[in-house]
């Protein structure tokens, strides 16, 4: 499965991969010994992928960044293939690497200043003093706070680095079923279309 890979995260942003849809339709059109048309076949689920799928799983990654200063943009791809569907999510825009961050995890790192000579600021209480209100279940509910800090200044810090928090699979476990179903239905009314438009063998 794709992803996006750096030194310090790894994420994938695969939402929903469909791979059953495809066959599901044809067995059951040769199973009443009709021969279907691929292209009139496929239109529906395309049609319906644009429309409705992508639209829907841009709008779940917004929600979450919604709270965010710095939000990423999203993008959404659809590939249609005879041995399945693919929607994959990405982020996209000045702030895209925010998201594979916080959603892919990083390892522990070292942070330093952009410019020489100006060094790190910023708010710190000792180890412990910083409350995420994101977590590993992929749940987020507004920035992280400092607890009792007060403005430090450091040439570089080391960062413990953070847990993936993996939106991408809680959004596309929530969503599966929807896929699905929209599929299903957007097949069937393509099975239709194919034997209007069918053509000899």
């Amino acid at each position: 499965m794709p992803g996006l890979c750096g030194k310090l995260w790894q994420v994938e942003p695969v939402v929903y991969q469909g791979e059953i849809m495809p066959k599901v339709a044809f067995r059951e059109v040769r199973s009443r010994g009709l021969h279907p048309n691929w292209d009139a076949v496929i239109k529906e689920p395309a049609a319906t992928m644009d429309r409705k799928s992508k639209p829907e799983l841009i709008a779940a990654h917004e929600r979450i960044v919604a709270d965010w200063r710095s939000k990423p943009e999203f993008r959404a791809r659809k590939f249609i293939r005879r041995k399945g569907l693919r929607i994959y999510v990405f982020p996209a825009g000045e702030h895209k690497m925010i998201w594979i961050y916080v959603s892919g995890g990083t390892r522990p790192h070292i942070i330093r200043p952009r410019g020489p000579g100006y060094p790190l600021r910023f708010k710190w209480g000792g180890p412990g003093s910083y409350k995420p209100t994101t977590n590993t279940a992929g749940q987020y509910k507004g920035p992280g706070k400092v607890v009792g800090g007060k403005t430090v200044r450091f040439m570089s810090v080391r960062h413990p680095g953070n847990a993936p928090r993996r939106f991408e699979k809680i959004i596309a476990r929530a969503y599966r079923p929807i896929f699905a179903r929209d599929m299903e239905n957007a097949f069937r009314r393509g099975i239709r279309r194919a034997r209007r438009e069918g053509r000899p063998r």
